[in-house]
């Protein structure tokens, strides 16, 4: 033994690359599991988007804001507003801090219909994470939150630098 780990504890590790790759195949199921729940909901692919995105946002979104988040000129984002607010699912209130802005809020309703259709979702998941420990729970939550912000970054690298696109499959590190 050389250190404090043995040949073998370093042989079993996990590559960083197999958990990267695990997270991204994590996130393409729950992708397909957005189209799901969007057509559950009623609500077409942008429309649903824009609801996930009222609904986890840290901060207050305008229809400029959530036009940006899903990909839509501020025209087109208005519409999306106006067709959300029409069946419900969300409402338009004065900023207040500043009183020319309007900001966009579920609907209680909406929140409680998507609630009551992930709830079997969040139940199997906290199933699953049953036989962690208190300790383990808190290292993969720090991870997925960390996960989380390198995910929110990535839309806001500069793509005029080398590394900010894909590389090439026969690309070696440093090139």
């Amino acid at each position: 033994m050389t250190g404090p780990e043995s040949e073998h504890d370093v042989e079993q590790r996990t590559p960083p690359a197999d958990v990267s790759w695990a997270l991204h195949r994590m996130m393409v199921a729950a992708a397909v599991m957005d189209v799901t729940l969007g057509q559950r909901l009623g609500l077409n692919s942008a429309d649903y988007q824009a609801m996930k995105h009222l609904m986890t946002s840290e901060d207050p979104l305008g229809t400029v804001e959530l036009g940006a988040l899903v990909g839509l000129t501020s025209g087109s984002a208005t519409g999306l507003v106006d067709r959300l607010e029409h069946a419900g699912h969300l409402v338009r209130h004065r900023d207040p801090h500043d009183r020319r802005r309007l900001i966009l809020q579920p609907t209680s309703e909406a929140i409680e219909r998507v609630r009551s259709e992930i709830q079997p979702l969040i139940d199997r998941l906290d199933e699953l994470l049953a036989p962690y420990s208190n300790g383990e729970r808190e290292l993969l939550a720090r991870f997925l939150h960390d996960a989380t912000d390198v995910y929110r970054s990535y839309d806001r690298r500069d793509p005029t630098k080398k590394d900010a696109g894909p590389r090439s499959a026969d690309a070696l590190p440093g090139e």
